[in-house]
């Protein structure tokens, strides 16, 4: 039935042609001749225009009636409604992506008895931010508010509870002086970098929220923040701020948000980190699934800070393989290992400017790469000179893998007459042959384990995005060179098998076909 009003009053809206922001600004108009006029009835829409100037509300301009019709819906709604009816207003225009889905408000909105908890731009909430309010009498709000509209909102309907307002917002230096004991923060992410003068470790706004946040902590206090993934794994500011909390706070939580959670308004992947005062001794880390607009734990771990220190970074992914029953039998195997930068020579392909018809250099790309070996048929072409592309040319026995893209691909690579080289898609791995050969190697990356082992190198996200010095730094196993010879002669045999036995079948199921046809008239 509420969302049945909604409707209505965006159709009213829309008969007034009324912008994202002044349908709020009319939500505040007559939140404001509510709050003013308690006992005043109003019956027609000239009555309601003259109430409006003599309380000083900014005045309407526009259909009198349309908006006394949104008055009369409007007014009769609790604060928890209007809430909801704000949410919705923003939800169905183009700034929803820096909402807080419902889903995650309940992973947020945490009741715990403390003195002071702050909101960070608590104009991302519906109305379980009016719950978790009342919820709680005896704690002290602060809530940050970016839009003067939604401050003038939300002032009204939080009037008379135990709710304070900051006019600064959470990416300045020095926005309060206040020490909190919890503090929730969806910050800003996928957006250019700030200019701003604090001395801030980046000017990402997400990592100045992060930063300036955990500096009003209190003693007991607590921060609980959504960042964009690469906080657990990029270099540069992300590595730098990871090494800033490491270094002076105790990390409880680190976990995987679904990649669906804001579709299809923000693509980006996110974790939610629970960050206190103290030194870290253990931390969960957990994984998320989606399921009916509900978030539910799909796994979690607990993993040890000395754990964490030797991982370098907060890779979820990288985090679960180390409890991981397949990969620690792997690891805990007598085969011997050695990462692949001591066994081979690793680098990336190259990047391309453009492909021409015809050229000098074949470039093999992701597309090109199936389970049963490589298509060389169906290169690209390009024109570069010899000297700029001689130490990406590929050699016999090279390794193909995928790091980019929506999956993990591994071919090994065959001599070809032209000069072939690997597109920058693709991470290129030259075994020492003394020690290793690229088809056994191939063999152990696409197992279970060399799966999961690569994937747990993946950065976050639910598309392949690989690093190659993470690559360089993959265990493999190294057993003697002719037990590798032999696992290889059964793999090419079988396979050259296979490939007779589809060839076989496709040629019988097209002379089937063309005698079928011959039949039909």
């Amino acid at each position: 039935m509420i969302i049945q009003k909604f409707w209505q009053l965006a159709n009213l809206e829309r008969g007034l042609n009324s912008s994202h922001e002044e349908m709020l600004w009319n939500v505040y108009r007559i939140l404001k001749i509510k709050e003013d006029c308690p006992v005043i009835k109003i019956s027609d829409p000239y009555q309601l225009l003259d109430l409006m100037k003599e309380i000083d509300v900014t005045f309407f301009r526009g259909n009198e009636r349309l908006f006394f019709e949104e008055y009369l819906i409007l007014s009769e709604m609790d604060a928890k409604e209007v809430l909801d009816y704000v949410y919705f207003i923003q939800k169905n225009s183009n700034v929803f992506g820096s909402l807080i889905p419902k889903s995650l408000s309940k992973l947020l909105l945490i009741s715990k008895k403390v003195g002071a908890v702050l909101v960070a731009d608590a104009d991302k909430y519906d109305s379980d931010l009016y719950n978790y309010v009342m919820e709680n009498s005896d704690t002290q709000f602060f809530f940050t508010v970016k839009q003067e509209i939604m401050h003038n909102i939300l002032s009204l309907l939080f009037k008379g509870l135990n709710v304070h307002f900051i006019l600064n917002d959470i990416y300045e230096e020095n926005f309060t002086d206040i020490k909190f004991d919890y503090i929730i923060a969806f910050p800003i992410m996928g957006v250019r970098n700030l200019e701003t003068g604090g001395d801030f470790i980046s000017r990402e706004p997400s990592f100045i929220a992060t930063q300036n946040l955990l500096l009003h902590l209190s003693s007991i206090g607590q921060l609980k923040i959504v960042l964009p993934a690469k906080i657990g794994f990029g270099g540069g500011d992300a590595e730098i701020l990871r090494h800033f909390i490491s270094d002076n706070y105790q990390v409880n939580e680190i976990a995987s948000l679904p990649s669906r959670l804001f579709y299809p308004y923000m693509s980006i992947n996110t974790y939610l980190i629970t960050i206190q005062q103290g030194k870290t001794e253990d931390v969960s880390v957990i994984k998320y699934k989606l399921e009916k607009d509900a978030l539910f734990e799909d796994d979690n771990r607990l993993v040890f800070a000395d754990e964490l220190e030797s991982m370098n970074n907060w890779n979820v992914d990288m985090a679960f393989s180390l409890t991981d029953e397949t990969i620690m039998n792997y690891k805990n195997s007598l085969v011997k290992k050695a990462p692949l930068k001591d066994v081979a020579d690793v680098f990336r392909g190259k990047s391309i400017a453009a492909k021409t018809e015809e050229g000098n250099v074949l470039v093999i790309n992701i597309s090109n790469i199936s389970e049963v070996g490589i298509d060389y048929n169906n290169l690209d072409f390009t024109v570069e000179e010899e000297r700029k592309v001689q130490r990406y040319l590929l050699e016999q026995d090279d390794v193909l893998i995928t790091t980019k893209g929506f999956s993990v691909k591994i071919g090994v690579y065959e001599d070809q007459q032209k000069m072939v080289i690997a597109s920058s898609n693709l991470c290129v791995v030259r075994p020492n042959k003394r020690l290793l050969t690229g088809t056994y190697l191939k063999l152990f990356l696409e197992s279970e384990t060399g799966m999961k082992l690569l994937k747990s190198l993946q950065r976050g996200t639910s598309i392949v995005n690989i690093n190659y010095q993470d690559i360089c730094e993959l265990e493999v196993p190294i057993p003697p060179l002719e037990e590798q010879l032999e696992i290889t002669n059964e793999y090419e045999a079988g396979l050259k098998l296979y490939k007779e036995t589809i060839n076989q079948a496709e040629y019988a199921w097209s002379k089937i076909k063309a005698n079928v046809q011959r039949k039909l008239f």
